[in-house]
Parts: structure tokens; C-alpha cells; sequence
């Protein structure tokens, strides 16, 4: 089943006449098995081996059989008022998002507090106000599969609300204390002296971390869906505002024996500041200066579907960007070139992986495994039945000339939906460290677009949940905004290791590097066997699954 991939898609899926006869595609002995509980992936790459993508998109369709008759296409709400067309997506969410429950949604509160801003900003054809109430209501529900992409862009209501910079950035340490980690050349805070490293105590008046807190993150690209994704967009936001608007920061250094308190005009910037603050990354990446943040952020990192390269060491570094079905044969020929220079430990960086195909992560995870790894069970809302059905059901499983060596896998709060599966499940069986400063972004869901919305408008939202043997929901974050896959080893967050980034060192990248080799220095643990008979769910009618955020939809390609 597919997640959050490229917004390149084919809708075969809704294409298909409910009563139409799916005819199976040739297929490699052992690819897919059909069972009583579901379709079962023997997930051994065969289906990425063949390297057939038309053929694989048929096969995938299969999965559906049990529900294709009930299944229906997107809502055309194109031509309601705006009102009516946020009532009836509204309607929509609250009868199909499959996480209502796990993640406490109160969708009465939620209508009852946007449908006056959206009344309001129709009463006035007031384009700019009704995205940002659109938008306030989606990002009301922690899922950062639950998203809103135009056709015409955000009718200027983003450069409205943050188009101006304040000329600092600002970093909450591990310690809890708030640094000043970047100020803008000639800016009014640089002719105020502030510098790097200084103290921050409070913005506006307010206490740095209330303020923090306080900070509204409807802009956040990649929309977080743990507490710390949220607080790290909350802290770049901090700093944005209007162009004209003005702030004070309170700022204390070493030298100053009072903390003082300076006054700053925001200034059309280019999002310049939001740019350095995004080393997390590994790199300064302008994510939040896009139109078409799902197509215009990757070309900034790289023009490659996999970016391979040699580290000293003779360790390999492998970023792969996500899983669509064109990145499998790049993969397999770094993973094989890795293998055949004998390379000590592979650095797999999934830091800006935005998602794809469960059945390709499950498939790169068997490159690492050495005995066969649960990976999920997947349910589907059924619109005949009003439940949540489970369709399928995915393995990992350990390839003959697979890798046996340490893997040391980087991760982000931009690493989403199967992008996080594959850290999962190297984490889950023991072959994979996961070193970063931050876990991944916790929606795993089985996502798809589900409303087509007035002024070219697209809602998506997760109508699937990833479940573990067990039935439960894994990885896509709770009520408590705790979920993703975290760090065993976090990479602390410091004034040095901050100073590093912004002066351009990878500095997750160093920590991974001193992990591996630290690995070559003693002898390996015993890898925790995985193999066992999977529990099913007590029902194939997952009703309790409430809360995830994933695009069940078929990849047509990369862009």
C-alpha cells in the first residue's frame, strides 16, 4: 500500500468501475499470496526486481478486491460555497479519519471553532482568509499526513502572516536554555550587538519558552506530528512576522552583567533565516521559501533519486529521498557496490525522506534483516460497512546477498510516512542504529486524496492504519503527540554542536561516521531473531483504529 509519495499521481484506483475484474499481472513466484485475512506481501523485492512498474500498479489493485466495490472516488466539492464544502469535508473527516480515537480528535470543538473564520472569509471573498482557517483546521489535528495542497498557491496569506524576518534565529538547547544561533548580517539586531550564543529570555515580553509554545506553526512545511517537531518549527516561526511588524528579544551573554532588551522591524528576507535554521537537515535548505514545497525542496539537496557516495573510511553513504518505484534499481546498485568494496558500515540517511510505497521500504529493510521482520498489517476505511478493514499485511525479508555489516541510520522530523518504516524496522530487529538529534515525523498512515475543495483545493487525509502484529497502530504519533521512530542514539544539541551546523558541518553525519567506526572496534552482538508466526488482529474489522496520516494512492512517477 502506498503513503506519503510524490504528488505526480495516477488515481488507478478510482479509475476502476466498482464492478470491474482486475486481471493479475505476470509476477514472480512468491511476490504475493492471497489469504483468507488479506493479501500478504512476501515482500523479497521480486515485484522491484522485475522492474515493471505498469504491471506492479496492476498487482497493487488486487489488494482492494475485498472493498472495490464500495469504494468511491473523491468528493467534488468544487463548486459548493466555501461554507458548505467545509461542512461536508468536515462531515467526511469525522466518518472516515482513522485516528480519531487514537489521537482524541474532537471534531464538534474543531467545527465549531473554524467554521465562523470560514463563514467569515466567504462573507468577504476574502481568498487569503479562508486557506489560512483551512489551514489553522488541519493543523489543528497532529497528523502530518492530513494535508491541504492548491492548485493556485496560498493566496498570499503565508507571506502575509511570515514573510517578514527579524534579522536572528533562535535554538532550544538539551539543556532547555534558548540560544540566539543565527543573526543576519547588517540586520537591527547584528547593529545591536546581539551574537551567536547569546542567552535569550524572552520574545515580546513572554517568558522564551511560552513564547516558543505560543508560536502558531500553520506555515511548518512538512507538517509535524510529535511535540518536538512541533516545538522545532515553533522556534524557526518564532522569529517571523510581518513585514513592518516589530518585536523585542530579551537577550543576556556573558559579558552583560543585565540581561537587555532590543527592539526589531521585520524585513522582507527571502525566508533567508528560515533557510539556516533548517541544519537539522544536514544542510541550509530554503523549505519553507517554496511554492511547491512537495516538488521544489528536494532539487535544493540533490538531483538524484539516491545520492551515493564514499566516505573516508571506505564507509558508504546512502540518502534515498523516498519510495517510488523507479528508486529501487539505484538503491540495489549502491547497496551491491557497497557489498562488493567491502565497505565497513553504511550511513543510510533518510532525513529528507517524504515517503512512497510500504511494500519498496519493506523491501530496502531486507537488504539488512537476517531473519524474516514483521512489517505491517494494513487496514482501509470500507465505506459499505463504515469499518476499518484489514487488506494486507507486509514482510521483510533477509536477501541471500544482503548486508551484514552496522548501519547507521540518520532520521529528521521531515522523515515521513514509509519513509519511517525502514527505521523501524532496522531498529525493531537490532540491525540499524538511529543517530540523529530528532526522531522521525510519526504519520504512517495509509494516506489519499479525499476531497477536491473550491478554489483548486486538495484535502488528504490517512482513511488506513499501519497496524503491528499485535493490531495496534505503530509509529503515527497518539493524543499525547508521542510516536515515530526515535533516536537510540540522539545527537545532542548544544552551543558546539549548533555552532558546527551553522558553519556548515554535518554534524549528524560525524556522529554516525564515530559509531561505525566504533563498531569495527569490538565484536558484534548477536542480531535478535524476528521470526515468528505473525497474531493477527482478534477482528479483520479494526474499528478502534482512529489517527493516521498516509496517501493510499499509486505513484505514477518522479518529478
Amino acid at each position: 500500500m502506498m503513503k506519503y509519495g510524490q504528488l505526480l499521481i495516477a488515481f488507478l484506483l478510482l479509475a476502476i468501475p466498482a464492478a470491474a475484474e482486475v486481471i493479475p499481472a505476470p509476477q514472480p513466484t512468491g511476490s504475493i499470496v492471497f489469504a483468507d485475512s488479506g493479501t500478504i506481501w512476501n515482500t523479497s523485492c521480486a515485484p522491484f526486481e522485475w522492474n515493471n512498474e505498469t504491471a506492479y500498479n496492476e498487482e497493487q489493485l488486487q489488494i482492494f478486491a475485498p472493498i472495490a466495490a464500495n469504494m468511491t472516488e473523491p468528493a467534488n466539492l468544487t463548486n459548493a460555497s466555501w461554507s458548505e464544502a467545509f461542512r461536508a469535508v468536515h462531515t467526511l473527516m469525522k466518518e472516515r479519519y482513522v485516528f480519531s480515537n487514537w489521537k482524541a480528535v474532537d471534531w464538534d470543538i474543531l467545527y465549531q471553532t473554524y467554521a465562523p473564520a470560514v463563514a467569515e472569509a466567504e462573507k468577504h471573498q476574502d481568498r487569503a482568509a479562508y486557506f489560512r482557517a483551512l489551514r489553522g483546521y488541519i493543523y489543528a489535528i497532529p497528523d502530518g499526513h492530513v494535508s491541504l495542497l492548491p492548485d493556485e498557491g496560498d493566496f498570499g496569506a503565508k507571506y502575509a502572516d511570515i514573510g517578514g524576518d527579524y534579522g536572528v534565529g533562535v535554538t532550544r538547547l538539551d539543556s532547555g536554555t534558548v540560544i540566539v544561533s543565527y543573526v543576519a548580517n547588517g540586520s537591527q539586531a547584528d547593529q545591536a550587538g546581539i551574537q551567536f550564543g547569546d542567552v535569550v529570555t524572552a520574545w515580546n515580553g513572554k517568558e522564551i519558552l511560552d513564547a516558543i509554545n505560543a508560536t502558531s506553526y500553520i506555515w511548518a512545511v512538512k507538517k509535524p506530528s510529535t511535540v518536538e517537531g512541533i516545538r522545532l518549527h515553533q522556534q524557526r516561526l518564532l522569529t517571523r512576522g510581518p513585514v513592518g511588524a516589530t518585536a523585542t528579544i530579551t537577550v543576556g551573554n556573558s559579558t552583560v552583567s543585565l540581561p537587555r532588551t532590543v527592539t526589531l522591524t521585520a524585513y522582507d528576507d527571502g525566508y533567508a533565516n528560515l533557510k539556516q535554521t533548517s541544519w537539522f537537515l544536514g544542510a541550509a535548505v530554503n523549505d519553507y521559501g517554496v511554492e511547491r514545497s512537495w516538488e521544489d525542496i528536494l532539487p535544493q539537496i540533490s538531483n538524484e533519486s539516491v545520492t551515493v557516495r564514499t566516505l573516508p573510511g571506505n564507509y558508504t553513504y546512502i540518502a534515498v529521498y523516498d519510495e517510488s518505484y523507479d528508486v529501487y534499481q539505484p538503491f540495489k546498485a549502491a547497496m551491491q557496490d557497497a557489498i562488493a568494496n567491502k565497505t565497513p558500515g553504511i550511513v543510510l540517511d533518510l532525513r529528507f525522506n517524504s515517503g512512497g510505497d510500504d511494500s519498496l521500504a519493506a523491501c530496502f529493510a531486507g537488504w539488512f534483516v537476517k531473519e524474516p521482520a514483521f512489517y505491517e498489517y494494513a487496514t482501509k476505511y470500507d465505506p459499505g460497512n463504515g469499518r476499518f478493514t484489514t487488506l494486507s499485511e507486509a514482510w521483510s525479508e533477509p536477501r541471500a546477498d544482503g548486508y551484514s555489516g552496522p548501519v547507521a541510520v540518520l532520521v529528521s522530523p521531515d522523515t515521513i510516512s514509509s519513509g519511517e518504516g525502514v527505521p523501524m524496522i532496522l531498529n525493531r530487529t537490532g540491525r540499524g542504529e538511529v543517530i540523529s538529534f530528532y526522531g522521525t515525523n510519526g504519520a504512517f498512515g495509509m494516506n489519499n486524496v479525499q476531497a477536491n475543495l473550491p478554489l483548486g483545493l486538495y484535502l488528504f487525509f490517512p482513511d488506513g492504519a499501519s497496524l503491528d502484529q499485535n493490531g495496534t497502530i505503530q509509529d503515527d504519533s497518539n493524543a499525547g503527540l508521542t510516536g515515530g521512530v526515535s533516536p537510540g542514539i540522539r545527537v545532542p544539541i548544544n552551543e558546539d554542536t549548533v555552532a558546527r551546523s551553522m558553519a556548515g558541518e554535518d554534524v549528524q553525519l560525524t556522529y554516525a561516521l564515530q559509531w561505525l567506526k566504533g563498531q569495527g572496534e569490538r565484536t558484534p552482538a548477536p542480531v535478535p531473531s524476528t521470526s515468528a508466526t505473525p497474531t493477527r488482529p482478534a477482528s479483520a474489522d479494526v474499528t478502534a483504529v482512529l489517527g493516521a496520516l498516509g496517501i493510499l494512492v499509486v505513484v505514477a512517477g518522479r518529478k
